[in-house]
């Protein structure tokens, strides 16, 4: 099976994750749509951005006309959540889709991010979510750049060909304008945050808990999570933490995909 295939593959999480996010990031009205992102995210999974744009519907297409992104815009519909976050008056709202690959009857990692970055410059003129998924794995473009999603493209296909399934979600549920305005929600809304990573828990039954960054090992820990791996966060600005946790990469070269092979064999030993 290719990769695509393996991409938000068919399963329980099909049906549950895009209930879960309507019902509690982006309203209940916007199911259809949610479900409707899903398939267009496996659709598009392996083009580059020109054959994108045959991908993107009239309801489920780029802010301003962008040409080179794959994410893609939905309203903020009737949840407390998003009733807390159009009271701010902010742009750059971000919304990254859980993703997974190869769940079925096998043993489960889930990795746990940081939260759904969105730039500013770009995007602070958007009052609606820009909708993607945790290092943004549905884009082709994106998953080649090295210090974009190579690091966890690599891992998972190392998790995956080793027979793991792998589920992919954010601590932080929404990035907000900027950092400071994304902390101080996230801390507001902490006990809601923890509330949909436990339904997520229920739902994946994952092995161990992969938390990537600070931020995401102390939303686990605040939740009394007991089977967490704490490691760095897999990015460019990450490399010297990256370096210290796994000394070794200081004479093998921390390139993408030598750290993405130590990540996968701390993994493995954590099984």
């Amino acid at each position: 099976m290719t990769m695509q295939d393996q991409f938000c593959n068919e399963c329980g999480l099909s049906y549950d994750v895009p209930h879960l996010v309507a019902e509690w990031l982006l309203g209940v009205e916007y199911l259809h749509r949610i479900e409707n992102r899903y398939k267009q995210m496996r659709n598009g999974y392996d083009y580059p951005y020109t054959e994108w744009q045959k991908v993107f519907t009239e309801d489920l297409k780029p802010f301003n006309g962008y040409s080179d992104t794959t994410s893609v815009t939905i309203p903020l519909g009737d949840t407390q959540l998003g009733s807390d976050i159009k009271a701010l008056h902010k742009g750059a709202i971000g919304v990254d889709l859980p993703t997974w690959f190869n769940i079925q009857d096998n043993t489960h990692i889930m990795i746990v991010a940081q939260e759904p970055l969105r730039s500013n410059k770009w995007y602070g003129e958007c009052f609606d979510a820009v909708i993607s998924s945790s290092f943004g794995q549905q884009d082709l473009g994106h998953r080649q750049r090295g210090n974009g999603g190579k690091m966890m493209s690599l891992l998972v296909e190392q998790i995956v060909s080793n027979g793991y399934g792998i589920y992919l979600t954010d601590a932080n549920k929404f990035f907000i304008h900027d950092h400071k305005t994304t902390d101080m929600f996230s801390d507001a809304h902490i006990d809601v945050y923890a509330e949909i990573m436990r339904r997520e828990i229920e739902l994946v039954k994952p092995a161990v808990i992969v938390c990537l960054g600070k931020r995401a090992e102390i939303l686990c820990k605040r939740m009394g999570l007991s089977n967490i791996l704490a490691l760095p966060h897999l990015s460019g600005t990450a490399r010297g933490a990256i370096v210290r946790r796994f000394p070794k990469l200081e004479s093998m070269g921390a390139t993408a995909e030598n750290i993405a092979e130590e990540y996968a064999k701390e993994i493995m030993r954590s099984l």
